[in-house]
């Protein structure tokens, strides 16, 4: 594994306007207007990941959230999203362990654009805290 692949992602978010945080192997990246984020080294690559609060209206219709979560899986182009053990949506994407500013400036595009498809459905805004 690469520390420096992880270092060059960290400074290209910092770029774009998230504030880094490392604590051990982790990286937390805040941002004003994006959705937080958190990376860490997994499986020969980095795992980039934002986790949002699942409000008690999803966790009492869990047929409805778990429909709401395939709903995003159908239309997201890079990212994975799951309900976890205590039923927060997490958003998920692997990035292999290189860096190339091109190809990270594209996949963080997608990950934009996936996250955004949080804020596109009224009944996801409703299901998170």
């Amino acid at each position: 594994m690469s520390a420096g692949a992880l270092d060059q992602m960290a400074e290209h978010l910092q770029f774009l306007g998230y504030e880094i945080a490392r604590e051990g192997e982790l990286i937390f990246a805040r941002h004003p207007r994006k959705f937080n984020i958190v990376m860490k080294p997994v499986g020969g690559g980095i795992l980039i990941a934002s986790i949002f609060a699942c409000a008690d209206e999803a966790k009492r219709d869990r047929s409805g959230y778990l429909e709401m979560i395939n709903t995003l899986n159908a239309r997201a182009v890079l990212a994975r999203f799951y309900a976890d053990e205590d039923s927060d949506l997490r958003m998920e994407a692997w990035h292999p362990d290189a860096y190339d500013r091109h190809a990270f400036s594209a996949f963080m595009e997608l990950w934009d654009h996936d996250g955004g498809l949080l804020l596109e459905a009224p009944e996801v805004a409703r299901s998170l805290e």
